[in-house]
């Protein structure tokens, strides 16, 4: 009885070690957007468009008001983080900012990496690029 005892000690203390190591102090979370403009579309024609083969076509209209050319920057502030800034983390190719959560596989990206280390980070998603995508 005392060795069962003893083995769910040894297991509860190692389960709080690894959830206190998993754990971040995080001070803030947030997002903003830099630049762009509003931008109003009218008098074009909608368009009957297929998004699956086989399915029935969606009638789009491209009419509306938009925010165009601006960026979108998510950031998470380390409430003591390791250096004075926060790592930029910054996109390449046709990808976005979201590539640097979480790997194909989907374990953690680069982003929870540095965060863990103690790093703040912000990861922006260029111009022309939805952060979602």
């Amino acid at each position: 009885m005392r060795i069962v005892a003893l083995v769910l000690g040894i297991a509860a203390a190692l389960t709080t070690t690894i959830a206190a190591a998993d754990s971040l102090s995080v001070a803030d979370v947030g997002s903003f957007h830099v630049g762009g403009r509003a931008v109003s579309l009218s008098g074009l024609p909608t368009k009957d468009v297929v998004f699956t083969a086989g399915s029935a076509p969606i009638k789009v209209d491209p009419n509306g008001d938009f925010e165009v050319e601006q960026m979108y920057v998510q950031y998470v502030k380390r409430a003591n983080p390791k250096a004075r800034y926060p790592l930029l983390l910054w996109h390449g190719g046709g990808l976005t900012g979201v590539t640097w959560e979480s790997k194909p596989d989907g374990k953690p990206g680069w982003q929870l990496f540095f965060l863990r280390a103690g790093q703040g980070a912000a990861r922006p998603s260029a111009a022309r690029r939805r952060p979602y995508t």
